[in-house]
């Protein structure tokens, strides 16, 4: 037996399923025109060199021999057991095409080929608006072409069904599983439950936004079916020119002298169409200088992606051509298009989280699963029964018992995947399981924040935390924070996860980095810490300088006992040092030790002559600068996933199709569709969807970031970066105060208005090349007033059972359902945009009226997002005695003290939990038969507003600010000292020096 028989066709069961499985998350789909250019190019010349090959080593009495049809076995109404078809009949059968005829369709093919490309690019630059695709209909499509175009056989044997003697059960079955209609029940099946899957699997949809006011909302879908128009013309011109070439390679008096065959034509046609698009490359390169450098750059993830492609799509093609040869054109595609639907419909099985969640119909996709079954399974059984005369060769022909056996473990395999992945209406609901979970965590955070009561056993727990000593002074810290009735004394992690990967440099090392930083104007700020006084260091821009006045007014409170620095603070938003993986992780195993607690005598104190250590900045301004420009520019592979690990899914996938939500993404985090830690939830590492959902990561407005490690301190940060958090000097003089009086009163919980609550600008991103669409104020405010796309909502089922399962519901329609209200605007005018995305987003949300900040305290439920940075309101929001939906990307200095569903409501930053939250806390009516209702938990609610307003005011007051700021500094300086390894607060030498003035 040939060993083609069987390696092809594996080699295109694997190409399909490879496809099937990572395209979706290919990088080589960032260029499009780039890929297909390439993937085209590579295909076409790839044919070429097999065909010559070929012609050059085919036998030349391999194409000479007739067929033979080999029967399953004796005795099932044959004739014969063999009876051979002269090679003469089997020409007379068909005609090939003339000369003329080829290089028309040729041409032809170059056209629509071309045509494709442009349409397929066209989709692609709005993705976002696409709807199903129709591509699964291609085989049903292929199939009635392979059906009907041919007539029938010129002798009819007397077993056939066009014997006049058949019946029409005979014609029938004769329709179905003989002849050339054998292949058009299958394909029918085929495509109906490929097509189903697709549905089912897209009915959940991104909140990435496809514009209402553009006309890409409208135009899109037409492109997609004028595209499938053109798919169905190139699908069957390469059918007749492959079958074509197949007929060619069984007759070798019809191949051409100088061994050109129609294959080769073929892959001439891709280079062809290649170098068309390599031409309009040429020419757009030329006329529009702007795009150069984008065509011309080629991100390392990209050339992975492409190299991928182009070696999996030529070698998908050659099996296909090849396995053409063995078992007919459409044998092959139906090889392909089975592999295809059957990875599609078990990938969509697949995909869940916990409480059945993303919703789908398991039942829907079992039935898919089954008559995709069936069609295999008639294809099998056309294939082993029927023994016409158009059919190619085929060397591997399956038995009845091996034909019986495959169908036997196919039928087992769908319903034990059925049954498997059914999903039952969940018994409670989720949100009530967490805040339990919330509360718990709580009362063990901050149980092990207080448990010291004395300096002694500060020291002591300090000591079994952290492996070392406390840093000098810290005494004077301790009573400071007594003093001022902090409720957290042991509990700094967060200061120790941001200065650990510092550590491995040397203290004039940091030293020198600081003042790099500083030397020039890239957004720094500089605080001078000299003598038991605080200055602002160098020159700071007039919007900026309020910023670093805040910070020394913090630092002031306790500046007397810091030692002599220089710190660079951060006066831009967005955070900006994001190290490699491999170095950070280099960096914090390298990390200094520091001693361990001894009772020998010396002096622990900082070195007394440290000012003289801090370089001059102005001496380093001839110093290159160690940050790069990032505004505008995509910054999730450059920046946000930087310090992923190489196989996480941010550093693998790419997913571009913006307008399909990523399960598997939010799942690590999720309980169902609700956010189940938070921390998580913000992390990169298993989102590669984010790339698409945050201002930060689509368009930076003020991104001026570095690779290397150096100390910036900054306000906020987002996950995978490593500035060092500090109080936010907007909240420590409260820019957003939480105030009322009699004209704007904060009424109890119960009395506000019931209503989801959001006024802000579009400060998250700088949108000029529509990146707008994806940025999270955007979205929330389109998904509460322009989204027409079905969202899930979490209610009852229709019977008295009390279980519950997600619902898809057009969101006017779950707006009216809900007993809770939304009102979510931009107010003035649209920000930080350039150019048509203005006027666009102007137009697609329209522009609410300023109101004042107290209005706020109205409403039940507010809602608080990202804006550049971190949000400035969330602490007076939460002061309030309104309940706080938040979502965000940036983490803070106080993380870890605010608890998710204890204190706030979290949101995904997908916001596909949103109205599921909505209809748990305010309630949800549906007055129709079969009606699902949601009581509103209002006790719930309120507890949550009432527990986050108590414990803000305990652990986010103004000298929570100062008393974090006191520790961080302390743990700075002993970084920035040279004997850093000695220095530190020691109890028993404490101790000595009190006896001895004693």
């Amino acid at each position: 037996m040939d060993r083609k028989a069987l390696l092809v066709p594996c080699g295109l069961v694997l190409g399909s399923s490879y496809l099937s499985t990572s395209l979706h998350t290919s990088f080589a789909l960032d260029r499009p025109l780039h890929t297909v250019g390439v993937v085209l190019l590579l295909s076409g010349l790839a044919i070429v060199a097999y065909e010559t090959w070929a012609a050059k080593n085919r036998r030349p009495n391999a194409s000479e021999r007739g067929y033979v049809a080999i029967p399953l076995a004796e005795g099932n109404g044959r004739p014969s057991s063999e009876e051979a078809w002269p090679l003469e009949e089997r020409v007379l059968r068909r005609r090939g095409l003339t000369k003329r005829a080829l290089a028309s369709l040729l041409v032809l093919l170059l056209f629509v080929l071309s045509s494709r490309i442009g349409l397929f690019y066209a989709v692609m630059k709005d993705v976002e608006c696409t709807g199903p695709t129709l591509i699964a209909f291609l085989p049903l499509v292929l199939a009635l072409f392979h059906g009907f175009r041919d007539a029938p056989p010129r002798q009819t044997p007397a077993w056939s069904a066009n014997s006049p003697t058949a019946t029409s059960r005979d014609r029938f079955v004769h329709f179905f599983l003989h002849g050339p209609t054998r292949y058009i029940l299958p394909s029918l099946l085929l495509s109906i439950s490929s097509f189903l899957v697709t549905l089912r699997t897209s009915s959940l949809r991104s909140t990435y936004i496809c514009p209402t006011v553009t006309s890409a909302a409208s135009i899109i879908p037409k492109l997609q079916l004028l595209g499938f128009f053109v798919d169905c013309i190139v699908v069957l011109l390469l059918y007749r020119l492959i079958d074509e070439g197949r007929l060619q390679s069984e007759q070798p008096s019809a191949e051409p002298r100088d061994g050109t065959t129609v294959n080769g034509l073929i892959g001439l046609t891709f280079v062809a169409s290649a170098l068309i698009v390599g031409v309009a490359g040429i020419t757009v390169y030329s006329a529009m200088p702007e795009q150069r450098e984008w065509m011309l750059s080629a991100p390392r993830e990209f050339l992975l992606g492409l190299l991928r492609l182009s070696l999996m799509i030529p070698l998908m093609i050659l099996c296909f051509l090849i396995s053409a040869r063995m078992y007919g054109v459409m044998g092959a595609v139906l090889i392909a298009a089975f592999s295809s639907a059957y990875i599609g419909v078990l990938r969509a099985l697949a995909t869940s989280v916990s409480y059945s969640f993303p919703p789908k119909s398991t039942v829907g996709l079992s039935l898919c699963l089954t008559l995709l079954t069936i069609a295999l399974t008639l294809q099998l059984a056309a294939d082993a029964i029927d023994e016409g005369r158009d059919r190619p060769k085929m060397p591997v022909r399956l038995g009845r018992n091996q034909t019986v056996s495959i169908v036997t473990i196919l039928i087992l395999f769908s319903v034990g995947v059925a049954v498997y992945r059914y999903q039952a209406p969940v018994p409670g609901h989720p949100i009530l399981t967490l805040m339990e979970e919330a509360d718990g965590q709580h009362q063990r955070w901050a149980s092990q924040a207080y448990r010291s009561n004395s300096l002694s056993q500060a020291v002591l727990t300090y000591q079994q935390r952290y492996s070392r000593d406390p840093p000098p002074h810290f005494d004077k810290w301790y009573e400071f924070s007594t003093t001022r009735d902090s409720i957290v004394i042991d509990d700094f992690d967060n200061i120790e996860e941001d200065l650990a990967p510092f550590s491995a440099l040397s203290p004039a090392e940091l030293r020198q980095r600081t003042a790099e930083v500083l030397a020039h104007n890239d957004g720094m700020g500089g605080v001078r810490i000299r003598d038991g006084k605080a200055e602002i260091l160098g020159d700071v821009p007039d919007a900026h300088r309020w910023m670093l006045e805040a910070a020394i007014r913090m630092i002031e409170k306790f500046v007397e006992f810091i030692p002599d620095m220089d710190l660079a603070l951060n006066l831009n938003d967005e955070c900006r040092v994001a190290i490699p993986y491999k170095r950070l992780q280099e960096a914090r195993s390298h990390r200094e030790h520091f001693r361990e607690h001894t009772s020998d005598n010396g002096e622990y104190d900082f070195r007394p002559d440290r000012a003289s250590t801090w370089l001059q900045v102005s001496e380093l301004s001839h110093t290159p600068s160690v940050f790069e420009n990032a505004e505008l520019k995509p910054s999730f592979q450059t920046y946000g996933s930087i310090a992923c690990p190489e196989d996480s899914r941010a550093r693998k996938e790419r997913r571009w199709d913006t307008s399909a939500f990523c399960s598997a993404c939010a799942a690590p985090h999720s309980l169902g569709a609700f956010v189940a830690n938070w921390t998580l939830s913000a992390s990169p590492c298993h989102q590669p969807d984010l790339a698409n959902l945050h201002g930060l990561h689509l368009s930076p407005a003020a991104l001026i970031g570095t690779h290397e490690l150096v100390p910036v301190f900054s306000q906020s940060r987002a996950p995978g970066y490593a500035d060092i958090r500090y109080p936010s000097p907007w909240n420590y003089i409260e820019k957003a105060k939480y105030e009322f009086g009699e004209s704007f009163p904060d009424p109890n919980f119960a009395k506000k208005e019931n209503v989801l609550f959001w006024r802000g600008a579009t400060s998250e991103g700088l949108s000029s090349t529509g990146s707008w669409k994806g940025m999270l104020r955007q979205r929330f405010v389109h998904l509460l007033n322009n989204e027409t796309a079905r969202q899930p909502v979490f209610l009852p089922t229709s019977s008295t059972s009390g279980r519950l399962e997600y619902v898809m519901e057009k969101p006017e329609t779950i707006k009216e359902m809900l007993e809770t209200k939304v009102d979510a605007r931009f107010t003035d005018e649209i920000v930080r945009c350039d150019g048509q995305d203005c006027a666009d987003q102007e137009h697609e949300f329209g522009l609410g009226n300023r109101i004042d900040f107290k209005r706020h305290w109205d409403y039940r439920y507010l809602f608080d997002a990202d804006g550049a940075g971190f949000s400035g309101r969330f602490i007076p929001f939460l002061q309030s005695n309104s309940v706080v939906f938040k979502t965000a990307l940036f983490r803070e200095w106080y993380e870890g003290r605010l608890t998710a569903w204890k204190h706030f409501v979290p949101v995904d930053l997908r916001l596909h939990d949103l109205f599921s939250s909505l209809a748990f806390f305010g309630g949800y009516s549906l007055q129709e038969r079969g009606r699902r209702t949601m009581e509103p938990k209002d006790k719930e609610a309120e507890a949550i507003a009432r527990a986050g307003k108590v414990w803000t005011e305990k652990v986010l007051r103004k000298e929570d600010m100062e008393i974090y700021m006191f520790r961080l500094l302390l743990e700075w300086g002993r970084l920035t000292d040279e004997r850093r390894k000695d220095v530190g607060f020691r109890m028993d030498a404490k101790s000595r020096k009190g006896k001895e003035n004693g």
